[in-house]
């Protein structure tokens, strides 16, 4: 909402990484439950962390992220174990990708093959809704970046997240 864009969101959250379009990635992945998926135009169609009403630059940031720890997950390049469909990997749901919201969709589309690689891998792309106000790749995530008045300044209280500190 302040103006960045996907690769400035993704900056601040996965520095010392290196965002890059890649032609090679794999057409499909097994996702258990439901067995070999499109990548592109079923598996992140269906990813469901992030509400489709966020600013469009947020959701491409999320299409990239999400793809890259898929393919980190699943062993790629080389290995091609399969991913989780819960919160211990990412959430898929199959209902979302045979009928993705239009700003998902677009966002999805828009970064295809886009991905994070740090050392020439896909990065770690570890996110959560709602990560207690301190992450392990940028320090607190507040609004002026300290742990200072965390109640006020959290960007999951500006977000509304509905897992922010209730008590």
């Amino acid at each position: 909402d302040s103006g960045q864009n996907s690769a400035d969101i993704l900056r601040a959250y996965y520095p010392n990484t290196s965002l890059e379009t890649k032609g090679d990635l794999p057409g499909s992945i097994n996702v258990e439950g439901f067995g070999d998926l499109s990548l592109e135009d079923n598996y992140l169609l269906g990813i469901a962390e992030m509400p489709s009403s966020w600013n469009k630059e947020a959701l491409k940031a999320q299409a990239i992220a999400a793809r890259t720890y898929a393919l980190r997950y699943i062993g790629w390049p080389g290995s091609s174990r399969s991913i989780c469909t819960t919160e211990s990997c990412q959430v898929y749901r199959a209902s979302k990708a045979a009928d993705p919201p239009d700003a998902w969709r677009q966002a999805v589309n828009e970064t295809r093959g886009q991905i994070l690689l740090e050392g020439g891998s896909p990065a770690g792309t570890f996110y959560s809704s709602t990560a207690g106000g301190y992450l392990i790749t940028s320090g607190w995530d507040t609004v002026d970046g300290s742990g200072n008045n965390f109640i006020e300044n959290a960007w999951e209280r500006k977000a509304k997240s509905p897992w922010f500190y209730k008590a």
